[in-house]
């Protein structure tokens, strides 16, 4: 389920990227099924990037880089009894 939802979710960037607002709707929708299903996807586009934060790795393209410029893959948490549980950390680009 976590490579379906990476494949989803790459969809999604590129769409967005190129414009091609065809699909957002049915991409969107996709993601409230997944939430029906008990996952939650997060995409910190643009969040300030902290080394505590545990559910992110980072790569950061200078030493006093702060914010997240590009999520390679997002985080995804599954929810199990009243908590989510961590499935995938996030991998993003620090700019």
């Amino acid at each position: 389920m976590i490579a379906l939802i990476n494949q989803i979710y790459e969809i999604k960037r590129k769409s967005t990227e190129h414009k091609f607002d065809v699909v957002t709707r049915n991409l969107d929708r996709i993601f409230h099924e997944l939430t029906e299903m008990g996952y939650r996807v997060e995409v910190p586009l643009h969040e300030t990037y902290s080394e505590t934060n545990t559910a992110i790795e980072a790569s950061l393209l200078y030493e006093q880089a702060k914010t997240i410029v590009k999520v390679l893959k997002p985080i995804i948490y599954k929810k199990e009894g009243d908590s989510y549980s961590l499935q995938q950390k996030g991998i993003v680009i620090v700019g």
